[in-house]
């Protein structure tokens, strides 16, 4: 039979509670790293924050060159989402600190696919003339009377005559581009997270440069139908042509070609909202001509689409390209311009190098709360000028007074 020694050990409290404390601490320890376990296990795909801290820069220098455009703006965003500043540290782009607007400078891959993309949503980044800025201001020369000749008669002097040059200003303009995202989207910033941002805002800043461009009218750029120097085609009232169906006829529009000068025409074209476009087919329609005007109804046909509408033209109007654009004028009124004619690479677009993102999970965008909503707000800026460069190579059509 097994003797039982009983052995009495004496502690003070002090001792006790010590005792009592490290027992609970090893305990609450295990149970953490159990339920940790346990998450991880069942959510294995989720990653949080902790896992992406300095994900950038644990990398060396030639495993950064390697990356590619989208590798490297997903770290940028999820870096940025972090405020990993040691991983922020290692772009080389970002070594000046964070830019003027408070955001952190894009890598130039980056900013150079959303520049792309761009043109495949606008008529302006795909058509005017682009004119690189290294600073915020640029000035074009263009030629503004040339030399003049004359045939004096024997013995007359002849005309002194000399080219007279003046300049186009670009002053670039930052243009701003928000969108809320779901924090879920950004801890997992991925590829498929920037090519949505890529989509988002060049489809967003290629309707801003075709507004500001086609009808801007000062704030911040002129655009072609808002500048004084181009020319004005108006019909004399008590026409008929007081509305955008009364004017946009076959005859006017060779009016208006006729209104610039015949080395201007190549590559000119003519511009309209769609609207416009489908009045003017519908009056080739039924005066069944099929001289002036070459697609038939619908407006826009599926060749169009597979062109790549909005910037593929819709047709041809006297032998002359038709594109459409949602920024020209779709409502008919007295006395407004509302078709351009004429060679956008006389429109002058400066482009700035900078572009750069920030990302606030404080903000209110129209009166949502963001933290409330678990989301982020995601800001990208660029720089940018808008000139008409020359004025006489367009003419926009102008509805008459009555």
């Amino acid at each position: 039979m097994t003797e039982i020694v009983k052995e009495n050990i004496v502690m003070t409290k002090s001792e006790l509670l010590d005792l009592i404390q490290e027992a609970s601490s090893k305990a609450a320890t295990e149970a953490t790293a159990k339920a940790t376990a346990e998450f991880a296990e069942q959510y294995g795909t989720r990653k949080f924050s902790a896992g992406y801290r300095n994900s950038f820069s644990s990398l060396t220098e030639d495993e950064q060159k390697g990356l590619d455009m989208k590798t490297k703006a997903a770290s940028l965003i999820k870096a940025i989402y972090h405020k990993d500043s040691s991983s922020l540290a290692q772009f080389k782009s970002l070594t000046e600190g964070q830019g003027s607007q408070g955001g952190f400078l894009v890598p130039e891959e980056f900013a150079a696919e959303v520049n792309r993309v761009v043109e495949d949503f606008g008529l302006v980044a795909k058509l005017a003339r682009k004119f690189p800025m290294l600073s915020d201001t640029l000035n074009v020369p263009r030629l503004s009377s040339s030399v003049t000749v004359s045939y004096p008669g024997e013995t007359n002097p002849g005309t002194e005559s000399q080219p007279v040059f003046e300049s186009v200003t670009l002053l670039a303009k930052t243009m701003v581009g928000l969108t809320p995202m779901s924090n879920e989207l950004l801890e997992d910033a991925g590829v498929s997270v920037v090519d949505l941002l890529i989509e988002l805002f060049a489809e967003a800043i290629a309707g801003k440069l075709d507004e500001q461009g086609l009808t801007g009218t000062g704030t911040p750029f002129v655009g072609i139908l808002g500048d004084a120097g181009v020319t004005v085609y108006q019909p004399a009232n008590g026409t008929g042509n007081s509305t955008f169906s009364g004017f946009a006829t076959a005859d006017n529009a060779r009016l208006m070609i006729a209104q610039i000068k015949p080395w201007s025409l190549q590559g000119a074209a003519f511009i309209m909202h769609r609207a416009v476009w489908a009045i003017i087919q519908i009056t080739k329609a039924s005066t069944g001509g099929e001289y002036f005007v070459s697609a038939a109804n619908p407006v826009l046909t599926p060749n169009n689409q597979a062109q790549g509408y909005p910037t593929a033209m819709a047709g041809t109007l006297w032998g002359y390209p038709v594109y459409l654009s949602d920024k020209m004028p779709s409502t008919s009124a007295v006395s407004t311009k509302f078709i351009i004619f004429g060679n956008l690479k006389h429109l002058y677009l400066g482009m700035r190098k900078e572009m750069s993102v920030a990302i606030s999970q404080d903000a209110s965008i129209a009166n949502v709360n963001l933290f409330e909503t678990n989301q982020s707000a995601v800001r990208i800026t660029s720089r940018n000028a808008i000139a008409v460069g020359l004025p006489t190579c367009f003419v926009v059509g102008r509805t008459s007074a009555s």
